[in-house]
């Protein structure tokens, strides 16, 4: 299955089963500590793989659910390189018809790196929903974080439903998200005009990948959030009976440090490699 035909050379396909055997990527030295405080099941971004199993084995005797690609990236020339990508690692997963039901669940999510980064978690998220009177109310929950982590940078609240943002950008932690105001981006059109559109540092604008996971693109016109290091997001929803609390950790630093290094050796291997006659009886 092709995803996209890249404007210059590269293309980029996932295939269900290895046409060849698989390349291996150089690991790069471990991230360094992050510096921002906040965790998920004592856990951050960054963390080996084997911290978030243990944290797994813990609370679950259910092993671990996950998902795997298998990447495929091919130059002009016939060049390949192919590689498995474990996407995620979950426990607590309900299942679809769990999810439509909405049965009581409380679900652990790690976003995986590549083998580049030892699969190390990008990105962390906890999602629980149980009966509501199992789980705090909005504002007990909302000193509880405070007392934790200080004020958020920014506090929404309507009723029942609130959401606590914590934002950390390239130079330190955001304290209010609202006094920043907006950040003005411009680019030239296809056509020659100019585009201009505004955004919020650590929001999600259209110029730039909101996310960390991985896709492969040659050559690559789009940043993971320019400027942002990491956000840390708490949301409240209270339904009748029944409530739901998600926690977010992510980690865009991480995200565009994985980006560069795994888009170098694909690039690096494709452009330089030497191809190795085949045996076959001819």
């Amino acid at each position: 299955m092709i995803l996209k035909h890249l404007p210059v050379s590269l293309i980029a396909a996932l295939v269900t089963l290895p046409a060849h055997a698989e390349d291996s990527l150089a690991v790069m030295p471990a991230p360094a500590e992050r510096p921002y405080p906040y965790e998920i099941l004592g856990l951050q971004p960054g963390d080996p793989l084997d911290d978030v199993l243990a944290v797994y084995a813990e609370r679950s005797d259910a092993a671990p659910t996950s998902e795997s690609e298998v990447l495929r990236v091919q130059s002009p020339d016939g060049s390949v390189f192919e590689f498995t990508y474990q996407l995620f690692t979950r426990i607590g997963d309900v299942g679809i018809n769990g999810r439509l039901a909405k049965v009581a669940q409380d679900q652990v999510t790690a976003t995986l790196s590549s083998d580049v980064m030892e699969q190390r978690p990008m990105a962390i998220h906890r999602s629980i929903r149980q009966p509501s009177e199992e789980l705090p109310e909005p504002l007990a929950l909302k000193a509880q974080i405070e007392e934790t982590y200080g004020p958020p940078s920014r506090v929404e609240i309507n009723g029942r439903e609130m959401v606590l943002s914590y934002a950390w950008s390239t130079e330190g932690f955001i304290a209010d998200l609202d006094a920043l105001g907006s950040i003005t981006h411009e680019e030239t059109t296809s056509s020659g005009g100019k585009s201009i559109t505004e955004y919020e540092l650590c929001g999600s604008a259209s110029h730039y990948r909101n996310t960390v996971e991985y896709r492969f693109e040659y050559p690559r016109d789009k940043l993971i959030k320019p400027g942002c290091l990491a956000t840390f997001t708490v949301s409240y929803h209270g339904d009748p009976g029944m409530t739901s609390i998600g926690f977010s950790l992510v980690d865009y630093e991480l995200g565009r440090q994985h980006m560069a290094e795994l888009d170098r050796q694909i690039v690096e291997a494709l452009t330089g490699k030497t191809v190795e006659a085949s045996d076959m009886d001819l």
